[in-house]
């Protein structure tokens, strides 16, 4: 089941969802909600013979009528052919209900197409009442030698009528309560599957049967009355009065057509725009200016397109002062929730890598701050670039050094591995940088890398207006010391054991990294000497 969820949802945030509407089903509930849709269908289709029935559909044929009705009332088929109309949508509506339900991915995936699966339900119960019944118009032909031409005629108004009639009641009274009771319970979070809809519905279809149902058929009812008590009476008919009914029935479906242009315009703009800011387009607006709801509605949307911007801009500017990956951290569930405490974190095990450019401050002094900062750009440029290839953060700029962070706050598979390949390519990086230095007069840089690995605490440090996330502890320490030595021991690499042995194991592979012992070095503030690497 898993897999079927897996290809039929579009990304990540919808799988989880998708997952966690199967997980949340409320079966007792929706099955509940489905027999009351079964009864709204029985009741929708009782109006729908009641009214027909009351209004008693003229005809131009009475005599042959007269003895079509004797003939039904000797027969009792009518009540054979009512039965059979309100059984079918009974039987609709159960079926399909079985189909759903044999897997929780169906039921969620159908409940929002039941109101226009049950109320179709009731188009085919009257279809089949009139299809039913032309076989006895034809048996009453032959036996009593009637015109059946009016009658199939009244019969097929008949069933169409209703058949619309049943379905436009079905349809929104089923709607309404699936809008505002049934999928909300369903789909909290919104995002309903609509990938395998057989029966999508659409507003536009709604709004003509609505005119079918309240101005065509009673419109045509009404004329069709008109004309067969002037025929059957012999009246002369006044041709005005069918002018003006066609006149009537133009106007209304041009009003109806209107209408839904008027909804269905804006509301199309809208969801396009919605998913252009989606796709990351916030500087997408609505074209639509009215006075209306729409208008208001359109406005709001360019209001909070143009906020989206602001908030994007800051976050892609927050990205540019701290790491992606930190400001990914600070935005998620476990970042916001340390950022609402004075000291929010957890214990890591990290590698903390040190870069500081050796004789900056001599170098310095011979340059312009401009010029001071325009190298310092460019050579942090290139380094940062080979940091965050290998899953680093830069935590922090301290002058001409780099800190940076390996296996936090994203977990790494082996942050001392990152960390060291990282190293290896800000040698290259360097290399290219001094290249480009020399071509526009600037001096060669040289630095120097210490590489630790240890336990630390990560997480948001600072004061309550103002924090940052970084890390703290002895291994911080032990990093920024082997840096240090670098100077002394003339290297521009050096790495700890912890480092060397967390990178190739305790028990070296035959694969693992050659890396060249140093010293038994001391290490300022630790009482024991620490062994130390170059490569």
């Amino acid at each position: 089941m898993l897999s079927k969820i897996l290809n039929s949802a579009s990304n990540d945030n919808s799988i989880l969802l998708w997952y966690t509407y199967l997980m949340n089903l409320d079966k007792p509930f929706i099955a509940k909600m489905i027999f009351i849709y079964g009864l709204i269908v029985l009741v929708s289709n009782v109006i729908a013979m009641l009214v027909p029935a009351v209004i008693s559909i003229p005809v131009l044929d009475t005599e042959n009528m007269k003895l079509w009705e004797e003939f039904l009332a000797k027969n009792n088929m009518v009540k054979w052919v009512t039965f059979i109309a309100f059984i079918t949508p009974t039987v609709v509506c159960i079926v399909y209900t079985k189909i759903i339900s044999k897997s929780d991915e169906r039921i969620a995936k159908s409940i929002a197409q039941i109101p226009s699966v049950f109320a179709f339900s009731s188009v085919i119960g009257w279809n089949l009442y009139y299809f039913i019944e032309i076989p006895f118009v034809v048996y009453a032909r032959a036996l009593f030698g009637i015109h059946i031409k009016g009658i199939l005629l009244s019969s097929w108004f008949f069933a169409l009528f209703s058949g619309m009639t049943g379905y436009t009641i079905a349809y929104l009274a089923i709607e309404i309560l699936n809008r505002t009771i049934l999928l909300p319970r369903v789909f909290p979070e919104g995002h309903i599957i609509q990938k395998d809809f057989a029966f999508k519905p659409v507003f536009r279809h709604l709004l003509t049967f609505s005119y079918m149902v309240s101005t065509l058929f009673p419109v045509t009812l009404l004329l069709i009355s008109y004309i067969s008590i002037h025929v059957n009476n012999n009246i002369p008919m006044q041709k005005t009065i069918i002018y003006i009914s066609v006149l009537l029935v133009i106007i209304a479906y041009g009003i109806t057509l209107s209408f839904s242009k008027i909804i269905l315009n804006p509301l199309g703009k809208l969801t396009k725009a919605a998913q252009r800011i989606k796709d990351g387009d916030y500087k997408t607006r609505v074209g639509v200016v009215t006075a209306d709801d729409f208008g208001v509605l359109a406005d709001s949307f360019n209001d909070m397109a143009e906020s989206l911007a602001e908030k994007e801009f800051m976050r892609d500017t927050f990205g540019k002062v701290v790491d992606p990956e930190v400001r990914d951290y600070l935005m998620s569930g476990k970042g916001k929730e340390s950022l609402g405490q004075a000291l929010g974190g957890q214990t890591r095990e990290v590698t903390v890598l040190f870069c500081d450019i050796r004789s900056f401050t001599a170098m310095s002094e011979k340059m312009q701050a401009g010029e001071v900062v325009s190298l310092l750009n460019r050579y942090f440029t290139a380094l940062g670039k080979c940091i965050t290839a290998h899953h680093g953060i830069i935590n922090k700029y301290i002058g001409d050094a780099i800190m940076a962070i390996f296996g936090a706050p994203v977990e790494s598979q082996n942050c001392a591995k990152d960390a060291f390949e990282a190293a290896l390519d800000m040698r290259q990086a360097l290399i290219q940088v001094n290249r480009e230095f020399n071509k526009d007069g600037l001096p060669e840089l040289r630095f120097g890398i210490g590489l630790h690995t240890g336990p630390v605490f990560a997480g948001t440090i600072g004061a309550e207006n103002r924090m940052e996330y970084t890390v703290i502890g002895d291994t911080v320490n032990t990093a920024s010391r082997l840096e240090s030595l670098c100077k002394i021991y003339k290297t521009d690499l050096l790495v700890s054991q912890a480092t060397t042995e967390k990178i190739n194991g305790k028990d070296e592979q035959p694969d693992a990294i050659d890396f060249k012992f140093v010293d038994n070095a001391q290490i300022r503030g630790k009482t024991e000497p620490m062994k130390i690497f170059t490569f």
